[in-house]
């Protein structure tokens, strides 16, 4: 049965791309000439429809027929952001142990009944939701849904499996403690938000937190979050309304609602002065470096201004990409990306560089944050990269799953219910002064945080000559 679901999983895959070569095929290409921007289009959007049980359960059901498949996510609206302080990683460790058994299965048997009727499911968590999924063939999705609700409602947490995940997440993180990159992600973070945001941790957490968490904890944020009106249950696929609300009162309708206190979380400021912290790796032959301040909240309304932003500097065919690997040869890669969460996440630019040209990278990175707050973008350079934007977005409604994960994003940020249908419109409204007075108001060289981790006797030096902040020595957990 599984490999009948895998069937179906590649042929939607096939699809997708016959759908992209029809798109390319019989256009006569100059390959030595720069690619002109695409036509704009419009895009036809999927019909949501709506209803909510009586222990406060929304549902989201959108039809989708190519298939005979149903997709559903369940949406708990607190994640990493409620973990408690010293307990990072907690809402990511209870989202684990979901499936790790039930009061009548053992995770053996979830598995086995799973396989048996080729379905799949899957839990997580990310800072803003915790979420269980289930993709399953409509003719099995009574038996889908047994399992798949057995395992959100009746999580048994066994003793014995919870020590499994936990050391294998403790594994996990000592041997990031090794990775450049990684350390200078998480002191990047830790610098930017301050210890008491729970932005500042590693959705993971890190060796202490975890190691300070037990099975008890795990209860507790279940117990406190898990709750049908804190919740959201997204059904796409082979299915009409009428099916997907019976599907959910007969599943979670039983689901007793409680009060749930959300965790209150403080705006968070970021550093009132420019600094450079250096993180010291003895004959490191590579400097990672983080660039960056604090962005922008998922639902903004600058947001589609500021994806357009992000793709002129920070996309693998962005400024940053051209000028410190194509046209300077510092590096593999050079990038940027606005982490937009429930809260102002991290506007973060990143790179490693060989040593000897860290000084010179800080200086690219910062001539093109500059660059792009001091000066239009070129008419053919914004009309590029605004098409891109626009042209990728119906391949984010092609499958079920994707769809679903759209549709998340509406109830975890409180979108507008025509969020979707007006897309397009919004993106092709914006200019290009638009984007110059977007990149002034998020993008902030004057408070700029910059994280190197490198060796220090080779870089730090340079670093200070630069003048472009006070540089701090710090360890590999972030202590100065």
């Amino acid at each position: 049965m599984k490999i009948i679901l895998n069937t179906i999983i590649m042929l939607v895959l096939f699809v997708g791309i016959l759908n992209a070569q029809t798109f390319f095929v019989n256009q006569n290409i100059d390959r030595s000439q720069e690619p002109k921007p695409g036509k704009l289009f419009s895009m036809e959007l999927p019909k949501i429809e709506r209803a909510k049980l009586k222990n406060g359960l929304n549902i989201l059901i959108v039809e989708h027929r190519e298939l005979p498949v149903v997709q559903l996510q369940l949406v708990i609206k607190t994640g990493a952001e409620g973990d408690p302080k010293g307990k990072a990683g907690l809402a990511n460790l209870t989202a684990d142990m979901l499936d790790e058994g039930t009061k009548k299965r053992s995770a053996l048997q979830i598995a086995d009944d799973l396989d048996f009727i080729g379905a799949s499911v899957s839990t997580s968590a990310n800072f803003d939701g915790s979420l269980g999924s289930l993709l399953t063939l409509k003719e099995h999705l009574s038996s889908a849904m047994d399992i798949f609700s057995d395992i959100i409602l009746n999580p048994k947490f066994p003793q014995s499996e919870f020590d499994r995940l936990k050391n294998e997440l403790l594994t996990d993180l000592l041997a990031q403690k090794v990775r450049p990159d990684i350390i200078a992600t998480n002191i990047f973070n830790q610098k930017l938000f301050g210890s008491e945001h729970p932005y500042s941790q590693n959705l993971d957490g890190n060796e202490e937190s975890v190691s300070n968490i037990n099975i008890e904890d795990v209860k507790i944020f279940y117990h406190t979050y898990y709750s049908p009106n804190n919740a959201s249950l997204i059904v796409v696929g082979d299915i009409t309304k009428n099916e997907a609300i019976k599907m959910a009162e007969k599943y979670f309708g039983k689901w007793k609602k409680k009060d749930v206190v959300l965790p209150i979380v403080k705006k968070p400021e970021g550093e009132s002065e420019p600094r450079i912290y250096i993180v010291h790796k003895e004959d490191a032959p590579q400097s990672q470096i983080r660039v960056g301040n604090i962005g922008i909240e998922r639902n903004n309304t600058d947001f589609h201004a500021v994806n357009i932003l992000n793709q002129i500097l920070g996309a693998s065919n962005g400024r940053l990409f051209l000028n410190l690997r194509e046209a300077k040869g510092y590096t593999y890669g050079a990038y940027a990306y606005f982490a937009m969460m429930r809260y102002p996440g991290p506007f973060l630019a990143y790179a490693g560089v060989k040593t000897d040209v860290t000084d010179s990278s800080i200086i690219e990175f910062m001539k093109e944050i500059n660059r792009v707050r001091d000066e239009l973008v070129p008419e053919d350079e914004f009309e590029m990269y605004k098409t891109a934007v626009i042209q990728r977005l119906p391949r984010v409604f092609e499958t079920p799953a994707q769809i679903a994960g759209q549709l998340m994003a509406i109830e975890l940020f409180n979108l507008p219910e025509d969020y979707f249908s007006t897309l397009i419109e919004k993106y092709k409204r914006i200019t290009r002064e638009d984007i110059r007075y977007i990149a002034n108001k998020y993008l902030h060289p004057e408070i700029i945080t910059i994280v190197v981790v490198g060796d220090k006797n080779a870089i730090k030096e340079k670093i200070e000559r630069l003048g472009y902040g006070r540089v701090i020595i710090c360890d590999e957990k972030g202590k100065e």
